[in-house]
């Protein structure tokens, strides 16, 4: 299905008159970094064309988001005022320059930023101009200068005193004063030259605007052809600004960029250091088996995509859907899956080497670090003089009675898989299992004070399992 075509539309033209051109576009107030991207996730544009946008309040449009566009089959148009410039800039990679602005600065006889700068009121007040700028305070005198209002001299005097002047100071009747000033001004032509202006200005953003919003209608109803769309060079700063500045919709229909749900989320939940350590170490372990070239089949893939999914509470068919719901584009859902294939591919290939004590060093020294390794040591050695000296360590107890009484005993709760759960904490077979697990017994029995427990064996222990190393103690 076609998406809609969305024009960025401030004070080039009013709303009203680019409605009456182009009724079915979506209109957007003009663009500023990270809107495009964020028009392009939010509303699956057939076409955009960007007439105006945001500059000096705010950092302009980049580049790499009409590329990006473009990579994805997007038309994108540029004329009259940043869309002019960016047009320029980009009409190499397949964006459309459209109108007389466009054609100054992609032939090189505009050059400046400022030619199309101007002030201008908010989005409640129309995007009314509040100054002009400065290609339509050049047409305006030169059509002036082409009735015979001003000689040539007049008009270079005339351009000139004006592009000295700071964009939000410029006015197209500030040329009137200047006139006056003028040698060879007389009153009656300053009087002239005044109702000239006022009746005769000379608009060309709003004219190539016109043109941009023509055009944009009468593209062809499919997208950007293949050959034609760009390749998009990996950028950092691009890569930040699309996971950064994208802007979203609640659940209440509020705008929020990505980086300020990120912050909030810092600043008030204690979890997020804990959180950010994980990301960083599942960023640095994806990378490390990227680096080295670690090949993924697609049963990875699979079973990558059941994980992400049964942790969002959702199939793996409705898995898109669900992510599209989360403000995930398509390759961002790709990207997560290959990420999280390649972690447990990692994770996978670190259990599969769980001897009996690897990984023991690199488990304490979490221990010392957080400094619970004294308590934690201290702990262990009281409760295995306890149980040496118990007689519940004779105890024959099955798996699960023993499980359930030392859950009764302690704050530990029963996994729901415990195959599962010895591989996930390092604690060997189920026979090594059990002989910690009645420790724990027969420590917290004794302690209590409690009676001796009799039950039949529930569970047949696999003590072929059991290490043939010496434990100590």
């Amino acid at each position: 299905m076609r998406g809609p075509d969305i024009v960025f539309l401030g004070p080039s033209l009013t709303r009203a008159e680019a409605r009456a051109i182009y009724p079915g576009a979506l209109f957007l107030p003009p663009a500023s970094m990270g809107d495009l991207l964020s028009a392009v996730r939010s509303y699956r544009p057939h076409a955009i064309a960007l007439i105006d946008g945001s500059f000096f309040q705010s950092m302009a449009t980049y580049h790499k988001e009409i590329i990006d566009a473009m990579r994805q089959g997007v038309w994108v148009i540029g004329a009259s005022s940043m869309g002019a410039l960016r047009a320029a800039e980009c009409a190499p990679f397949g964006m459309i320059g459209v109108g007389e602005v466009f054609r100054g600065y992609n032939e090189g006889l505009i050059e400046d930023d400022d030619e199309v700068a101007l002030s201008h009121t908010d989005e409640d007040f129309g995007f009314r101009p509040v100054t002009d700028a400065m290609v339509d305070i050049r047409a305006s005198l030169k059509a002036a200068h082409e009735t015979g209002l001003l000689s040539d001299p007049e008009l270079q005097s005339l351009l000139s005193q004006q592009k000295n002047r700071w964009f939000m100071e410029r006015h197209l009747l500030e040329s009137v004063h200047d006139a006056a000033q003028l040698p060879l001004m007389t009153q009656d032509r300053v009087e002239e030259f005044d109702v000239y202006l006022r009746t005769h200005r000379v608009s060309v953003k709003a004219n190539d605007a016109r043109e941009a919003l023509q055009v944009l209608r009468d593209l062809p109803d499919d997208p950007m052809p293949m050959d034609e769309r760009p390749e998009l060079p990996f950028s950092l700063v691009y890569d930040a600004t699309s996971a950064r500045d994208v802007v979203v919709t609640s659940d209440i229909g509020d705008p929020i960029s990505l980086d300020k749900i990120r912050r909030f989320f810092c600043l008030t939940d204690n979890r997020s250091a804990e959180i950010w350590m994980d990301v960083r170490e599942r960023c640095a372990l994806h990378r490390l088996m990227v680096g080295f070239g670690v090949l993924l089949q697609e049963s990875d893939y699979e079973a990558a995509r059941a994980a992400i999914a049964g942790d969002l509470g959702v199939s793996p068919d409705q898995l898109q859907e669900e992510c599209a719901s989360l403000d995930l584009t398509t390759e961002q859902v790709q990207a997560w899956v290959r990420e999280e294939a390649y972690i447990r591919r990692a994770r996978a290939w670190v259990g599969g080497h769980s001897l009996y004590t690897l990984f023991t060093t690199e488990f304490l020294n979490h221990l010392r670090r957080t400094g619970e390794y004294r308590a934690t040591r201290r702990g262990a050695a009281f409760q295995e003089r306890v149980m040496s000296r118990s007689p519940h360590r004779h105890a024959q107890l099955g798996l699960s009675a023993a499980m359930a009484v030392y859950s009764n005993l302690s704050q530990w709760k029963p996994p729901a898989d415990i195959d599962v759960y010895l591989a996930e904490n390092n604690l060997g077979s189920r026979a090594e299992f059990y002989e910690r697990l009645m420790a724990g017994v027969a420590a917290g029995m004794e302690i209590f004070g409690l009676p001796m427990i009799e039950l039949p064996e529930e569970d047949a222990l696999e003590h072929s399992m059991a290490p043939k190393i010496s434990r100590g103690g």
